[in-house]
Order: C-alpha cells, then sequence, then structure tokens
C-alpha cells in the first residue's frame, strides 16, 4: 500500500497527538505492525484527518475579506442576534493588520458566554468557515 504524507501538513500544523504518531511513524518508514503503527484501515483514516486539520488550520490563517467577513457576521447573528453585528465591528477595530481568521475569531470568543461560544464553533463548521 502506497502512502503519501497528507497535503498541507507541516511541522507547525496543529494535531493531536495521536496523529502526529501516526505521521512520525510513517516517516521513519515503519509499516503496519511495527513500532505500534495500526492497521492499514487506521493509518489511511489518520491521514485523512490529518489532511482535515491542516485545512481547517489553513482557512484559519487566511486574511480577513468582505465576504468572509459577512459569512462570519451571519454565523455570530445567528447565536447571539443582532447584536453580533456590534461584536464584529468591534472586534474588526482592535484588529492588528494584516487581520486574520484566526484572530477575528479569538476577539469574538472573547466576548461570548461559554454556550454562546460554542453555538458560534458549531454555526463557522456547518458554514464551511473552519
Amino acid at each position: 500500500m502506497t502512502l503519501n504524507w497528507p497535503s498541507g501538513v507541516t511541522d507547525q500544523t496543529p494535531l493531536p497527538y495521536s496523529l502526529w504518531r501516526v505521521l512520525d511513524a510513517l516517516a521513519l518508514g515503519l509499516t503496519s505492525g511495527q513500532g505500534g503503527l495500526p492497521s492499514d484501515s487506521k493509518v489511511q483514516e489518520a491521514l485523512a484527518l490529518a489532511e482535515q486539520y491542516a485545512g481547517r488550520a489553513q482557512r484559519q490563517e487566511q486574511a480577513l475579506s468582505e465576504e468572509l467577513i459577512e459569512q462570519v457576521s451571519a454565523a455570530l447573528m445567528a447565536c447571539v442576534g443582532p447584536i453580533g453585528q456590534i461584536i464584529i465591528e468591534d472586534a474588526l477595530d482592535e484588529l492588528p493588520e494584516p487581520a486574520r481568521l484566526s484572530a477575528l475569531l479569538r476577539a469574538i470568543g472573547a466576548e461570548l458566554e461559554d454556550t454562546q461560544r460554542q453555538m458560534f464553533g458549531s454555526q463557522l463548521r456547518t458554514r464551511g468557515i473552519v
């Protein structure tokens, strides 16, 4: 079975330890059953998950555009109502240039209660923003 390194995954990609363990074993050239490497199907699953994490990390580091701000606003307003627009505007005023999605999401998250933050995260994932 041919295994390829997941696209977008670098040393700086935030991944759960369990995925890095599999990727490290692959980098060392170990095969299924060696060095604690799981079965081929589990390795394929880990590679797919690693690509998903890498894609999510890349999306969060993208520069903000008007379209992206509108998408985040819609997700936030679905959770907190019209006050979401004010939260977005305040957060944007405080962001350093170049403004990144991850910085905007951190600023918004700091203004939300735990349940609102969870709903907001769910909205972002549902809309494919993160």
